[in-house]
């Protein structure tokens, strides 16, 4: 086993002391962790935790040990996430079986408790500042509006016999310290990922290494991109190692990428001052392709990606478009759908399938005479009320038509709906007049006005836009665009380009990776940190094995870290 490593991973695999890992993307850490757990297991005498932060992950890494460890060795190992090992510390024999609220659950305790409190808001908007608190160990100042509910949901819990999927990890560090609850009698511990733990789960760790196990923790501080989650990163790493006298080893060896790709990464993190230094290794070679290119607007720049891409998915390869927030990738699918690209978004809810975008679909149809049904959603966007739809029905049947306004206030409609009733009536007669001599453009323009129109919230608008700038790049009749748009090209299969946000790609990786709008207010976010910002464009980046084109539009000014990486104008050659 240990021959298939390289220096610095044997090093890791055969260090019996404490131990941190300070792994580069594409480092081969899981292949590092499992051959570490495979030769300790090799000591009949030894218990060895591995410990991930996902269900999956957990899965993988115990089946890659055990293949090599065999079969025999099982019961030795004790794989898992934080909270499932956590959970398991905290079912004591003869104790009630734990009662773990639902997402439901959560949300109607938090709803009650916000009436109760008389406070406004959504109930899913507080989960987040909850959440917070349990990661700082439930301390909170009662007395402020935070603290008074949590404590208020925390008594609901109680009252209802139930813990959250964050009281888990809480309870059990808490048991741990009281001395109620046992460390596990890990030998050794393995963590994957350290770099995301937060004070919770680095307590955890903490905890297992003072009651004698001996820990590796792997990860890249350079990678740490869930601050928002309060996730330690630098700080964690180098408090380990000062804590625990642990040795730091850098995998520095990427096998991932090509030189030019590497070394374009290297040099935009390299501007973030709190870092662990590593020299990183490109053990690929050279041969890369790295460029960057600039657009007159977003669907210029789609276009673009969609072009250089498709034939490279044609050839086979493997391509992603990674963006930095969903918003940005309704665009991009907007195009992958009228190229007839197979695609897959893997973020955000896909445009079509939003309730607006399937509203202004179904009045195209009504339009075009496709079909007689559906008006009532169409007037409901408007703003017509359930009761108000039945007065006009219990009117005039099933069939909407044309009234006069003193008629329709006659009808118990207030006088600004029956005006906005009888406008949205003239203008559905001149869409079928456009309709019927083939205007389709000027036809879809006037529908996707009259739906901005009446559409209330951000996401309304981008969902209704975004479907217009899918239509209109189509040709033929409505029944004929939509009819192409339900042949859905939005699947998980092999060959599918790939639009995902930076963020969801950590831990993937593809042949040609393309990044959008690389620009000023986009990437970096003015409203997180430019060290994170910086670690996620780094990760982005190095998802990329043999080309990366960073690209962007001429909205904002170029991205700092576009500047920094230092390429070169031009397009990815096919």
């Amino acid at each position: 086993m240990l021959d298939e490593l390289n220096p610095q991973q044997r090093e890791v695999a055969q260090l019996r002391q404490h131990c941190v890992a300070i792994a580069c993307p594409g480092a081969g850490k899981t292949k590092t962790i499992a051959t570490k757990a495979a030769l300790l297991l090799q000591d009949s005498a030894a218990t060895v935790g591995a410990v991930t932060f996902s269900k999956d992950a957990a899965l993988e890494l115990r089946e890659r040990i055990l293949a090599a460890a065999g079969e025999s060795v099982k019961k030795r190992l004790i794989a898992g996430t934080f909270h499932s090992l956590a959970f398991k510390q905290l079912k004591r024999p003869g104790a009630r079986a734990l009662d773990i609220a639902s997402d439901g659950d959560r949300l109607g305790l938090l709803i009650r408790v916000m009436q109760e409190l008389g406070r406004d808001g959504k109930a899913e908007d507080v989960i987040p500042t909850i959440e917070k608190i349990k990661t700082n160990f439930g301390r909170c100042d009662p007395d402020t509006a935070d603290g008074e509910l949590y404590h208020a949901y925390q008594d609901a819990l109680a009252r209802n016999g139930k813990i959250d999927f964050q009281d888990m990890l809480r309870l059990a560090v808490e048991g741990m310290e009281q001395g109620t609850i046992a460390p596990y009698a890990f030998t050794y511990l393995l963590v994957d990922e350290f770099q995301d733990t937060d004070p919770l789960q680095y307590r955890w760790i903490e905890l297992h290494a003072k009651a004698g196990s001996v820990v590796t923790v792997v990860g890249d501080d350079d990678q740490s991109i869930y601050a928002f989650r309060e996730a330690l990163g630098y700080r964690g790493m180098e408090s380990f190692i000062q804590s625990f006298a642990a040795k730091p080893v850098v995998l520095g060896s990427n096998y991932r990428c090509r030189a030019e790709i590497l070394g374009a990464a290297d040099r935009v993190i390299r501007n973030n001052a709190d870092r662990i230094a590593k020299v990183l290794r490109a053990e690929k070679g050279s041969g890369g392709i790295v460029q960057t290119s600039r657009h007159p607007d977003e669907y210029e720049e789609a276009t673009a990606a969609v072009e250089v891409l498709g034939p490279l998915l044609a050839k086979g390869q493997s391509c992603a478009i990674l963006a930095r927030t969903n918003r940005i990738l309704d665009p991009l699918e907007a195009v992958c759908r009228s190229h007839g690209i197979k695609y897959y978004r893997a973020s955000g809810a896909s445009v079509l399938s939003r309730p607006e975008g399937a509203l202004m679909c179904n009045l195209l149809e009504i339009v075009e005479r496709i079909k007689d049904t559906g008006l009532d959603a169409v007037l409901a966007h408007l703003g017509l009320t359930a009761q108000q739809l039945r007065a006009l029905h219990a009117d005039m049947g099933a069939e909407l038509t044309q009234k006069g306004r003193a008629e329709l206030v006659a009808l118990g409609l207030p006088e600004d709906v029956a005006t906005n009733y009888r406008e949205f009536m003239k203008r559905l007669a001149e869409w079928q007049s456009l309709c019927d001599r083939k205007f389709y453009s000027l036809t879809l323009s006037g529908v996707a006005e009259w739906m901005l129109k009446y559409a209330k919230k951000d996401s309304a608008i981008r969902a209704i836009q975004a479907t217009n700038d899918v239509l209109s790049r189509l040709s033929g009749s409505f029944a004929e665009r939509l009819l192409f748009l339900r042949q859905d090209n939005n699947e998980p299969t092999p060959g599918a380009l790939i639009l995902t946000t930076m963020h969801s790609s950590k831990g993937l990786e593809w042949d040609n990776v393309w990044i959008a709008r690389s620009e000023e207010t986009i990437v970096p976010d003015p409203k997180s940190t430019e060290p994170e910002e910086r670690r996620l464009f780094y990760v982005a980046m190095t998802r990329a094995r043999e080309s990366l084109m960073v690209s962007g539009t001429s909205k904002n000014f170029e991205s700092r870290f576009v500047t920094e990486a230092q390429l070169n104008q031009g397009a990815i050659a096919g």
